[in-house]
């Protein structure tokens, strides 16, 4: 599926003849509430950057095929079609954002790693639960959950794709 320029990246699709919600004002949206929320506990720009982060998976072509399809915008014949009903839940959208806060802050050593540790985990978790970053009776050589989560396949998360396609507006944020 090849997407023009006049083309949004859907988050979610309209109901009730409203239209779709773009990815951009999904991630504008929830970074607002996120920012406000964390504002109550002295931590507004790290609310704002969790909701701009939180669903950046969206912008694959994996999950524009999957939303498209699932909501009729796209018919079997059509390329990029796929089986909604079979794809539902299986098209990993939280952990790119995890992985890029996780790479951006942990590069950074020291107070930066922990911080890009915290905010990967909640990314990470936004759909599933809270990871539990230490499981009980791991050896040294095993992973953490969260750690497997961060070095997950690339070509599974999208990353390197969804970085192409992120809207300038919510990179530059």
């Amino acid at each position: 599926m090849k997407l023009e320029m006049a083309d949004q990246f859907i988050a979610h699709p309209g109901k009730d003849g409203r239209p779709d919600q773009s990815i951009k004002d999904h991630l504008f949206g929830v970074a607002r509430l996120a920012t406000e929320v964390a504002r109550k506990i002295g931590l507004p720009e790290a609310g704002e950057l969790l909701g701009l982060l939180h669903d950046i998976g969206k912008y694959s072509k994996a999950f524009q095929e999957y939303i498209r399809s699932a909501t009729g915008r796209l018919n079997p014949d059509e390329d990029g079609y796929v089986d909604a009903t079979a794809q539902k839940g299986k098209i990993d959208h939280s952990t790119a954002g995890a992985q890029l806060c996780w790479e951006t802050l942990s590069m950074k050593g020291g107070h930066y790693a922990v911080l890009g540790q915290i905010l990967a985990l909640c990314l990470a978790s936004h759909h599933s639960g809270l990871i539990d970053c230490v499981s009980p009776g791991a050896s040294l050589e095993d992973l953490s959950n969260f750690l497997n989560r961060m070095k997950k396949d690339p070509q599974k998360t999208f990353i390197e794709e969804i970085k192409s396609k992120i809207d300038p507006e919510v990179s530059e944020r």
